[in-house]
């Protein structure tokens, strides 16, 4: 098998495992009312910092107008509060209300649960297999592409690193 077939592989298993996960994972969302896009932003969200739009942005590899949408839409659902800062009142922080936080709690739930029911019969080895490629893409991927956020075109360009 040549490199080439080797990495139409690799990109058509990422692609499909990606769309599988993601199918299943809004299935397991559905009755919560909220997006995936929603749901990102919670997670970005959930360490407990207050954070600027751009900043959740640059997270999510989102522009800063599309995220700007989804607190709109969170905030008036009572999920995430504005902030502004007492330093410079032209910034405005976000964070996680007591409803947001409470989100997340059953979401890492959710998620733990699927995975423990999709993963649960395969043993030790299989599990370690599957973690051990998953890290080895991850690493490779991390070594090979370095993401440059231009700022003025809200493009994001991959480039190898050297």
């Amino acid at each position: 098998m040549t490199n080439s077939t080797n990495g139409y592989q690799i990109a058509s298993l990422i692609r499909e495992i990606n769309s599988k996960l993601n199918h299943s994972i809004k299935n397991e969302f559905k009755d919560t009312g909220l997006t995936v896009p929603q749901i990102m932003v919670l997670k970005t969200l959930s360490n407990g910092n207050r954070l600027k739009i751009s900043e959740i942005s640059k997270e999510m590899n989102l522009v800063n107008s599309t995220v700007s949408g989804i607190i709109d839409r969170l905030e008036k659902q009572d999920i995430v509060k504005r902030i502004r800062s007492e330093e410079d009142r032209r910034i405005v922080y976000i964070e996680l209300s007591e409803k947001g936080n409470e989100i997340i709690k059953n979401h890492r739930a959710i998620i733990n649960n699927f995975f423990n029911d999709t993963f649960g019969n395969l043993g030790n080895e299989e599990i370690n297999t599957i973690l051990t490629g998953l890290q080895t893409v991850k690493n490779v991927l991390d070594k090979k592409l370095i993401y440059e956020d231009k700022s003025s075109s809200n493009e994001l360009v991959f480039f190898e690193h050297k």
